[in-house]
């Protein structure tokens, strides 16, 4: 009985520890699919200076990363954060704990060979000096008597070292083989065959192309993915925006159809944002901060509407042939 009670003890663990994990891993999905990954930025331009800053978060901004730039201190930089955690600054201070362990290793290594590479160098050089008073000074005449000698063979060797084929190596290569064709008719014609071979290929190649792109089940296969698309997109779109920019150029005119084209944009930056044209004088000048979300489980389905379909997937069989 004992050790039945102790069996089902282990057992019990064993499932609650099961339990734990999936429902951990139960809870990393619901995140993944449903806490939205949020972005936000935020930028300015004056006479003199422009900069900006950008950053995207997920789990209530546990997870952090920013990116900025300031033309006017010249300074940029980027930033990730884990629970609060500056990522980039630990690895750096680990980076610098591991170069000093090895410095100091290093150090101790060195302090008891010294005395040895010491010893061995006061050896070397003693070697060295004898052997420099052995050897006499009467070999330089003779060592300059044969590079004289070598240097008038050169050019002599040279001469005789050049064989038709160096000598036709200056040609171009398509001079050459030109000149293989015409002198081999036979080279010639099996050039030509070739030629016609590789353009029917291609013409072939083309007609399938056409083809496919014609056939109903790529039409209906890529308005599935455009359309799919595009609803990520408009999901993916800044919900807020604020700010006012002041613009103008020399043409007064062509201020005027910038101006009617932001107006065509209306809807999406609503009255929180602000244009003020000018049509005296260039300048860009204006603060602008957005803010949107994405959430997973609209990737997802979009994701699983686009697999599922027969045409996307007639698609992809074409292009792994």
């Amino acid at each position: 009985m004992a050790v039945l009670h102790i069996v089902f003890m282990i057992l019990k663990i064993i499932g609650i520890l099961l339990l734990v994990l999936v429902g951990i891993l139960l809870l990393g999905v619901l995140a993944v699919l449903f806490c939205p990954v949020r972005y936000q930025a935020r930028g300015y331009r004056d006479k003199e200076n422009y900069g900006g800053k950008a950053g995207v978060s997920w789990l209530f901004h546990l997870i952090f990363f920013t990116v900025w730039y300031d033309s006017g201190e010249d300074r940029a930089g980027y930033e990730i954060r884990i629970f609060g955690i500056p990522v980039l600054k630990l690895l750096k201070v680990l980076k610098q704990r591991k170069r000093q362990k090895k410095r100091k290793k290093s150090r101790k290594n060195t302090l008891p060979s010294r005395t040895g590479t010491d010893a061995g160098k006061k050896r070397e050089g003693t070697a060295e000096k004898e052997t420099r008073t052995e050897t006499p000074g009467d070999t330089e005449p003779s060592k300059i008597r044969e590079q004289e000698e070598k240097c008038k063979e050169r050019p002599e060797e040279k001469e005789r070292g050049r064989s038709p084929e160096s000598k036709e190596r200056k040609y171009p290569v398509f001079l050459r083989k030109l000149r293989e064709i015409f002198q081999n008719p036979g080279k010639m014609i099996k050039a030509l065959k070739n030629f016609w071979l590789t353009a029917g290929d291609i013409c072939d190649k083309i007609k399938k192309i056409k083809k496919f792109l014609e056939n109903e089940k790529f039409k209906r296969g890529m308005s599935l993915i455009l359309q799919e698309g595009k609803k990520l997109l408009i999901h993916m779109l800044p919900g807020k925006i604020q700010g006012r920019i002041k613009f103008g150029t020399d043409d007064p005119c062509l201020t005027g159809e910038i101006l009617g084209a932001a107006g065509i944009f209306y809807p999406l930056y609503g009255k929180n944002f602000s244009i003020e044209p000018c049509f005296d004088q260039t300048v860009l000048e204006g603060t602008v901060s957005l803010r949107g979300r994405m959430y997973g489980i609209m990737v997802l389905i979009s994701a699983v509407k686009i697999i599922r379909s027969r045409d996307v997937r007639y698609i992809i069989r074409h292009f792994r042939q």
